[in-house]
């Protein structure tokens, strides 16, 4: 759970923008391929992060509601209202990072998009 909340912590911040930027204004070729070729992997981790902290916030749901029925003390529902609440706490974080996450590949395309059309027409990039 601890690397869990590791992986979803960076991709809440999401990747640095910076690199790839600097990349694209100074038309570096290597820069440019080196973040290409990582970028499918950064992918997989987020989704199989994002996928695993689903699938966690689901069952652990699905238990407490299963509990509800026999919560019938009013400290037992205080509990159960508790537990629910930070799964709702979780899902949220884990909203924003798939917000994050969709927004930083929209500008990593436009980046992409921005380099071709502006950089690589020229032998191995101009390499300002």
């Amino acid at each position: 759970m601890i690397v869990l909340a590791a992986l979803m912590a960076a991709a809440f911040n999401g990747p640095d923008s910076a690199p790839a930027l600097d990349a694209v204004k100074t038309c570096n070729r290597a820069a440019m391929t080196d973040l290409a070729k990582a970028e499918p992997h950064r992918r997989t981790e987020f989704a199989a992060a994002a996928y695993a902290e689903q699938q966690a916030i689901a069952r652990e749901r699905a238990a407490l509601l299963a509990q509800q029925v026999s919560e019938a003390t009013p400290a037992g529902k205080a509990s159960l209202e508790l537990a629910l609440a930070q799964l709702d706490v979780r899902q949220r974080q884990l909203d924003d990072a798939h917000a994050v996450e969709s927004s930083w590949r929209a500008m990593f395309d436009e980046i992409r998009a921005d380099y071709l059309a502006n950089c690589a027409q020229t032998k191995g990039g101009k390499d300002r």
